[in-house]
């Protein structure tokens, strides 16, 4: 079956180059073989109508299509090549806007973080002033108190782990009303005491607080 159909299609298509090649010889024998003529044979054997027409039209449509020519090329070409330029000069000031910005930003924070800084200083020193104004209360209330109280007292704070506000407080006594006070240590957990409060002073621990200042003044 397959041999036929083979064997059928072989002899359709040598069918048609002899038909073309009859036809085409008849044309040139008669002197009419033209561009008209010879569309009309292709025409005829694309099974199109015979004017050809339609197939001429097909053939000739890319022969009419317009061509840009080489001034409409070399404008396209500056178009997008200004396009680019534009799209390039636009991404720098945009990143420099954000350099700009950035700088802005830090320069800001810096000084934020100064102003911080500096305020954190004051108000420790407002805080250290008002501390050491308050042990110094305490110490000249305890100098208008006798020895014996005096010495309960700093034991209340000693006790109460505020050792180096006692250390101050006694660092800032004149030496008489310390000597008095430090006597009525006779107790041997109030000797342990009096000995760390020594030691302390002894090595410059905590060191010389507003108390010492304000009593000089």
């Amino acid at each position: 079956m397959i041999h036929k159909l083979t064997n059928a299609f072989t002899a359709f298509c040598i069918g048609t180059l002899l038909t073309q090649t009859i036809l085409l010889g008849y044309f040139l024998a008669q002197g009419s073989l033209n561009a008209d003529t010879l569309t009309k044979v292709i025409a005829l054997m694309n099974g199109i109508d015979i004017s050809g027409n339609r197939l001429q039209q097909i053939m000739t449509q890319n022969e009419d299509r317009e061509q840009p020519d080489f001034e409409e090329i070399l404008q396209a070409r500056k178009m997008e090549s200004l396009e680019m330029d534009m799209r390039l000069r636009s991404q720098d000031q945009y990143r420099d806007e954000l350099r700009k910005m950035e700088l802005s930003l830090r320069d800001k924070t810096q000084r934020f973080d100064e102003r911080r800084e500096a305020f954190n200083v004051k108000l420790a020193e407002m805080e250290q002033g008002a501390k050491d104004k308050g042990l110094m209360e305490v110490q000249k209330t305890l100098q208008s108190l006798d020895a014996v109280q005096a010495k309960e007292q700093l034991l209340r704070i000693y006790d109460d782990e505020r050792i180096d506000e006692v250390v101050n407080i006694v660092q800032a006594m004149p030496i008489d009303k310390r000597k008095d006070i430090l006597a009525e240590f006779v107790q041997p957990s109030e000797a342990d005491k009096l000995a760390e409060i020594l030691r302390r002073i002894g090595e410059g621990y905590p060191s010389t607080s507003l108390i010492n200042q304000a009593g000089g003044e």
